[in-house]
């Protein structure tokens, strides 16, 4: 997909400067940063001080009003390099706060958007994935009745109670929002978006997960025992709330595919230029036409990649054309985006090791972390397989899905 006549100035600016970012701060830097959380900060105060965290958010808090191509961009760029420190960046620059946004919910805006325009690191946290159940909390054809995760309304609060599995930036985070049940049996009538701030009494932590993969970014249980939190630091409301959480798991599917983007990309290119300096047969690997076939299943999957992921960015821009968010046919769209990015971005990856052999899992050779950062983007938001129930519903009322 050619992009060039796609971007405006703008955004190839962001792209030439991140790519720049990623080249010198991130990709020489992996197994320091992998080892070291205090440097992985540093690089993201940086970004921070280059606009990036602001610029998600609106310009009357003193964000950038940045559009979602350019979110794309970032990420895409930043996963070339580590897809922890694309993950992050994503979640700290409105992924998290989208929601309160779109519905204009100007009690949570006020508390919480000033802090992600400082100009100083802020972590957000989405605290979706039930211990109990795991991904039942995220499967569409459960309609809410999933999740065990609980709110109740006492007055001017809801109290919460419930726990949660490896969410991103947990301990560390300044609001999570926290996907709740008023009532499991009442469907999607019951599903309950709500924020909640840091230091809220009950809400503690577990310690970070230990992982193969991401260690960039920090995962770890959410316990909410008696969480007392304002009603007004719920979405929307009974009915209203599912259809933006629906909307925010396409929309979070959509980082992932922008991240699985990057991490293939970068695949390609480190076994592009092996490929092209390995010799084999007295010549370079890569003039082998075997070779070139695969090379060439690699390019034509990743050019796939980059047209699925840019035209559902600019359909996210253009949500006065396409409708609203929350319809079965967008949501849709969205899944089948994040479902064939990740399945490629792993495809591209094995296909890739195979051409550099034992190479590929040595630590001294950049392209082990390609093999571990790829496999994330399969598993993480419910899955392939439940990615997959979201694609289908926007074809037909899905009930057998058992």
């Amino acid at each position: 997909m050619n992009l060039e006549h796609l971007l405006s100035k703008e955004e190839i600016q962001i792209r030439d400067s991140i790519r720049e970012f990623t080249k010198k701060e991130i990709i020489p830097r992996t197994k320091e940063l992998e080892a070291d959380y205090g440097l992985v900060e540093e690089v993201h105060q940086k970004l921070v001080d280059m606009k990036v965290q602001s610029d998600g958010y609106p310009s009357e808090y003193g964000g950038g009003d940045g559009s979602n191509t350019a979110f794309a961009i970032i990420a895409e760029e930043l996963a070339k390099g580590d897809a922890g420190i694309a993950l992050t960046v994503g979640i700290n620059m409105g992924i998290i706060l989208k929601p309160a946004m779109l519905v204009k919910n100007k009690a949570v805006m006020d508390k919480f958007i000033p802090a992600f325009c400082s100009g100083k690191l802020t972590y957000a946290c989405i605290s979706m994935t039930d211990e109990a159940g795991g991904a039942d909390s995220e499967n569409p054809c459960l309609a809410g009745s999933g999740i065990t995760a609980t709110a109740t309304l006492e007055g001017d609060e809801y109290v919460i109670n419930g726990s949660k599995a490896w969410p991103t930036h947990a301990g560390i985070a300044e609001c999570y929002l926290t996907v709740c049940t008023t009532d499991p049996n009442a469907g999607d009538e019951g599903v309950a978006l709500i924020y909640v701030p840091k230091d809220t009494p009950g809400l503690t932590f577990g310690e970070p997960e230990k992982k193969m993969l991401c260690k960039t970014s920090i995962n770890g249980a959410v316990y909410y025992d008696n969480v007392r939190v304002p009603k007004e630091f719920r979405v929307a409301g009974p009915g209203m709330d599912a259809n933006i959480y629906h909307f925010f798991e396409g929309g979070t599917g959509w980082h992932s595919s922008a991240i699985a983007l990057g991490i293939a990309e970068r695949a390609f290119e480190i076994v592009l230029d092996y490929t092209g300096t390995r010799m084999g047969g007295f010549k370079p690997v890569r003039q082998h036409s075997m070779v070139a076939g695969i090379l060439a299943d690699m390019a034509i999957a990743l050019d796939m990649m980059r047209a699925s992921v840019y035209n559902l960015s600019y359909m996210l821009d253009h949500l006065d054309i396409y409708g609203p968010p929350w319809s079965p046919q967008f949501i849709s769209k969205a899944a089948a985006t994040r479902t064939f990015a990740g399945d490629k971005a792993v495809e591209i990856v094995n296909k890739g090791a195979e051409l550099l052999g034992s190479m590929a899992i040595s630590e001294d050779f950049p392209f082990e972390k390609c093999l571990r950062d790829a496999k994330i983007t399969q598993l993480w938001l419910g899955g392939q397989q439940i990615c997959r129930y979201r694609v289908i519903r926007g074809y037909y009322d899905l009930k057998n899905w058992a």
